[in-house]
């Protein structure tokens, strides 16, 4: 987008308003913005720095809920070649209370600080689609996206992952569907995923999830057998069907389970590990103070980190959805894999004092020959359940 003027006073040109999804839940809107977008001047005696303005509206409406940073004025003038600039963050000067629906709007643009008649004109790059977010001084501003953060956003424009809660006990809840084959087990009251070419899956049916200060763990009960080149994988975390994703994944043919960083559907330096059911039975992503990390546990207690990266920008927004996924090149697998506990924790789990705080810990008998773990059972005037 490029806008000219030819004012010899001082100036201020709109480029783009760019407008936010709704908000999810009601809350207060305070904190930081940061942001990092595509820009440059006809030459260097336009004088162009940044105009900002960014304000909360009622829902679909242009009736303004307050307003967060008001008409900022930025120092550094753009380059004379197109590329990234912004602010790594500016304290927003007043916080909004928000309200289901809201939405907030960000109006970017130039003041031309030049004292001259001739035609100078501004840009601004929006709309790239690839896969490393526009940092400053980068010059590819038609590939990499730009982007704009609030510190103070989290969980209300999106729902927390950790929000994902399903323990199957009646079959799937209103938060997910399956599909090509995959299907509820009544018996053991989980669901059952297969591993074939159709491509079979459990599917979140919401892609505004955040895991942002957040978590994701599931029970993976059962791996899948059979197949050729079968892979099962068994949690995934991804804004949209672009290939670019969050993934543990076991490998039948391997016996691998591997700790994948996806872009392009392909990720060359994945950890991995001899896969063990009891030890990793249950898959953890967790993301906090800026850093992703991959964990499994033997009993949703104890968690080893086994992958950690800084958080891409993709995944610091609430597009994101999660789904456990079958996969076999040839034939169907004899052994289907099974979920379970979707951010719960299971029964087999009690909570002791360790001198500080309350902490989780597996509960064990004695069966005669050694500690296992079993769930708690409570007498219900006939039977115990």
């Amino acid at each position: 987008m490029s806008v000219a003027e030819t004012s010899a006073t001082t100036t201020n040109v709109l480029l783009g308003r760019w407008v936010s999804p709704p908000a999810r839940r009601a809350g207060t809107l305070s904190g930081n913005v940061a942001w990092i977008y595509g820009r440059a001047q006809s030459s260097s005696s336009s004088a162009m720095v940044v105009r900002a303005h960014i304000y909360v509206t009622v829902g679909d409406t242009d009736a303004v809920r307050g307003v967060l940073l008001n008409s900022y004025t930025g120092g550094t003038a753009f380059p004379l070649t197109a590329a990234g600039g912004g602010t790594a963050g500016i304290s927003l000067p007043s916080s909004v209370d928000l309200q289901g629906g809201d939405r907030i709007v960000c109006e970017f643009g130039y003041q031309a600080q030049n004292a001259s008649a001739t035609t100078e004109t501004g840009t601004l790059h929006y709309g790239g689609t690839g896969a490393t977010d526009l940092v400053t001084g980068n010059t590819a501003v038609t590939t990499n996206p730009g982007w704009v953060e609030f510190s103070g956003a989290d969980a209300l424009f999106s729902t927390p992952t950790s929000e994902i809660v399903d323990k199957f006990t009646t079959g799937i809840g209103s938060r997910f569907v399956y599909y090509s084959g995959t299907f509820w087990n009544a018996a053991w009251k989980r669901v059952a995923v297969p591993a074939t070419s159709s491509y079979p899956g459990l599917m979140a049916t919401d892609t505004g999830y955040e895991i942002t200060g957040s978590a994701h763990f599931a029970e993976i009960v059962k791996m899948p057998t059979g197949g050729i080149n079968t892979t099962f994988s068994a949690m995934v975390l991804g804004p949209t069907d672009n290939g670019t994703y969050m993934s543990i994944r076991y490998t039948v043919s391997t016996g691998l389970l591997s700790f994948i960083n996806a872009v392009g559907y392909f990720d060359a330096t994945p950890t991995t590990l001899a896969y063990s059911p009891t030890a990793h039975r249950w898959f953890r992503f967790r993301e906090t103070a800026g850093t992703f990390y991959w964990e499994t546990s033997p009993d949703a207690a104890t968690w080893t980190v086994h992958r950690s990266i800084t958080t891409p920008q993709w995944l610091k927004f609430g597009t994101l959805r999660t789904s456990f996924q079958g996969y076999a090149d040839a034939g169907s697998t004899a052994t289907v894999g099974e979920v379970d506990n979707i951010n719960s924790t299971p029964t087999t789990v009690v909570k002791v004092w360790d001198g500080a705080a309350w902490v989780p810990k597996p509960l064990k008998v004695w069966n005669g020959s050694s500690w296992v773990t079993r769930a708690p059972k409570s007498w219900s005037e006939t039977a115990w359940f």
